[in-house]
């Protein structure tokens, strides 16, 4: 797989993760934003890069591997977003509810904290590498292949 998708890739999941933190504020969409973080994330982004021409033919391991990146760096830009801003509001309005969070980061319990994330980036990862390579499987029916394997992956503008 090409370095350059590879940083499209994580740069629009950082961006999917930071909406989704957005919405995951909204406390009854917090179970349509986990179960779209869990398993979405990868075909939304393989989906939106193949609409703007920017990833080519790609095979079922590689649609694993950019499935498995887009679910961890969008895991983490969801806590990364998600919590100090739970945190805020909690500051703000302590009747809110806070899902736990000002306990777990507090300073003598913040390595907890850091090990939840990335293991459930790791779960994230491990499920959307499985709808990723899914939905590379979906657009390898669809798109017909050229004659020559071997011409260029991407269009750079």
């Amino acid at each position: 797989m090409n370095i350059l998708i590879a940083k499209k890739a994580v740069i629009y999941s950082l961006i999917l993760g930071a909406i989704l933190a957005l919405f995951g504020i909204i406390g009854f969409l917090i179970g349509l934003v986990a179960f779209a973080l869990g398993l979405l994330c990868a075909p939304a982004v393989i989906f939106f890069m193949k609409s703007r021409n920017e990833i080519g033919f790609l095979d079922n391991q590689q649609g694993a591997a950019l499935g498995a990146m887009v679910g961890f760096c969008s895991t983490v830009a969801y806590f990364a977003i998600f919590t100090p801003l739970v945190l805020l509001i909690h500051a703000i309005k302590p009747s809110y509810y806070s899902y736990g969070l000002p306990y777990i980061v507090s300073f003598d319990t913040f390595w907890l904290f850091l090990v939840i994330v990335v293991t459930i980036g790791i779960l994230c990862a491990l499920t959307n590498a499985t709808t990723g390579m899914g939905a590379i499987f979906l657009l390898s029916q669809f798109d017909k292949k050229p004659d020559d394997i071997e011409e260029i992956d991407i269009n750079i503008e």
